[in-house]
């Protein structure tokens, strides 16, 4: 077991220090996670909705995931992915502690549509960080490496958010924005200052968007083949 250990972190050997704080804060931010595989539970078992009720509130948080993946790339174009990320995980804590006060369907659907869209603005701009930082020979596994963070942040999450359940539900929505608070304070004191660098050694702008045009996804046929095939 421990000859496979150093087999899978040595795969990982030559990342850059941004590469590891990023995986580190999406495993903080996604261990607190917690919520998402409960919510079901809190609102038919405390909140006393029906299945059928309980069903459209879960769909309201997939179709923010949707608006937010979108919004967050968007917003990332424009104001640049750390200003993004930083809003995204700090705008999160109200959000969460807001969830309990809310008690029926409409109201649930409502704060789990703008906390799922706030939420998950944070993964497009997470992926551009991950472009920035890595060497381009080393993309892959930076990229291998967040997955890893999330992954391992979600086997975390429920279960933690089960010991957490048997006390109070509510324990479940301040454990959320406490990781998220924890996450986003940890990602400003460690890029602010090299988000300042990046920017000065920025290629300019007119070099980025011949780069762009060049390279647009939506002329890439095997990429969006791809991305319909995962859709299902």
């Amino acid at each position: 077991m421990v000859k496979l250990i150093y087999l899978y972190t040595n795969s990982f050997k030559g990342l850059s220090k941004e590469s590891w704080m990023l995986a580190l804060v999406m495993l903080i931010n996604r261990a607190g996670s917690m919520v998402l595989p409960f919510l079901g539970v809190y609102m038919t078992n405390h909140l006393h909705f029906s299945i059928e009720n309980t069903g459209i509130v879960l769909s309201f948080f997939g179709i923010g995931s949707v608006i937010g993946s979108w919004l967050g790339g968007f917003i990332t174009d424009k104001i640049g992915e750390y200003k993004v990320q930083y809003l995204s995980l700090l705008l999160s804590v109200p959000l969460f502690c807001l969830i309990p006060v809310f008690k029926t369907e409409v109201g649930v659907a409502a704060i789990i549509l703008i906390q799922s869209i706030v939420s998950d603005s944070f993964r497009p701009a997470n992926s551009v960080a991950i472009t920035k930082y890595a060497k381009p020979e080393k993309i892959t596994r930076a990229f291998s490496l967040n997955r890893m963070a999330v992954n391992l942040g979600f086997s975390i999450g429920p279960a933690l958010g089960g010991i957490l359940s048997a006390i109070s539900y509510e324990f479940l929505f301040f454990t959320n924005a406490l990781a998220a608070l924890s996450a986003g304070i940890l990602y400003i004191i460690f890029f602010k200052k090299r988000n300042k660098l990046a920017r000065l050694k920025a290629i300019k702008v007119k070099e980025v968007i011949e780069i762009k045009k060049e390279n647009s996804q939506c002329r890439d046929g095997k990429f969006l083949i791809y991305c319909f095939s995962v859709a299902f």
